[in-house]
């Protein structure tokens, strides 16, 4: 969208072939993405990855309304709904027929105020969670991303850690050069995705994979950590000790083993095993069931991984 709130298009009546995605940028004062997932249990993995490290301000779920919907027809219905959002669903009739709607429905995305503050994370150290990689003739090893803290400046002498490794080490390497919606930029900070290039040899390159992180201090890895954790749904899944869940945290997915249960609030949804004599129920300790919480040391499967305090996590059966 321009300044103005007009959307700017990919194509217009001046100029009848597409315009590249740099010039579309370039020409924007705010940038709205759209993110589909799919809605099908077949496909959660993907969706839970997506909510998981989108870093999305909104979400827009097709469910039986609980909210009071809250038919939008004009400018003054958008402002209602923009300081009521807590407690309306706007509801937009359109047509990609006719056309009809679409103009109020842009209006509404512009309007839409930002949700997550990542300007605020600026002043802590620089965190580029890795969501793709490429290997690109001429450049080399590139990864595409999103600074979730910090900022960097770009160059031969940028050193940065990329990592962990399947050893659970860092990779010291320079960021020669950034893009950001396929423009060349020196500079990324909280907020943004990018794409980073490095200067890597082959043997290196070959180490990178989704789900690393680029740090300008050096960082450390984990195998183990340990999350607050609540059970919001899992018909005839019960969590015991050694209980093998799927776990997201932002970009990291990975399998995990339950090692350690310790309750929490003393919830009355967990259980114990019964009908055992008293030396097999200490061993086969707490059963979590839908509702519970609990403090949970997780172990991962398969490799180390870049965990800090505060990181979001969901689960799965897995």
């Amino acid at each position: 969208f321009r300044s103005s709130g007009e959307p700017v298009t990919a194509k217009d009546k001046l100029r009848p072939k597409r315009k590249p995605e740099d010039e579309v940028a370039r020409e924007s004062h705010r940038i709205v993405t759209l993110m589909d997932l799919a809605g099908h249990e077949k496909y959660l993995k993907t969706t839970v990855h997506g909510v998981s490290s989108g870093m999305a301000d909104y979400a827009l779920i097709l469910e039986t309304v609980d909210k009071k919907p809250y038919a939008v027809n004009n400018e003054k219905d958008i402002e209602t709904c923009i300081g009521n959002l807590h407690v309306l669903a706007p509801l937009i009739e359109t047509s990609c027929v006719t056309g009809e709607g679409i103009e109020l429905l842009q209006k509404m995305l512009y309007a839409l105020p930002k949700r997550r503050r990542h300007e605020k994370k600026v002043n802590r150290p620089f965190e580029f969670l890795v969501e793709d990689i490429f290997n690109v003739p001429g450049v080399g090893g590139v990864v595409s991303g999103f600074v979730n803290a910090g900022e960097l400046t770009v160059g031969a002498n940028s050193h940065v850690f990329v990592g962990p490794t399947d050893d659970g080490t860092f990779m010291k390497t320079a960021a020669k050069s950034a893009h950001i919606a396929r423009i060349s930029t020196s500079y990324v900070t909280s907020g943004q995705s990018a794409c980073l290039a490095f200067s890597l040899n082959k043997e290196m390159r070959k180490k990178l994979r989704r789900g690393m992180v680029v740090m300008k201090e050096p960082p450390t890895s984990t195998k183990e950590f340990d999350a607050e954790i609540c059970v919001l749904k899992g018909e005839g899944t019960t969590i015991r000790k050694s209980y093998q869940a799927y776990v997201h945290i932002l970009n990291v997915r990975q399998s995990a083993y339950a090692r350690n249960i310790e309750l929490l609030n003393n919830s009355s949804d967990i259980s114990f095993p019964t009908g055992r004599n008293s030396s097999e129920e200490k061993k086969e300790g707490v059963v979590l069931r839908p509702g519970s919480r609990a403090k949970v040391r997780f172990e991962f499967a398969s490799r180390p991984e870049y965990i800090r305090p505060g990181m979001r996590m969901l689960f799965r059966d897995g």
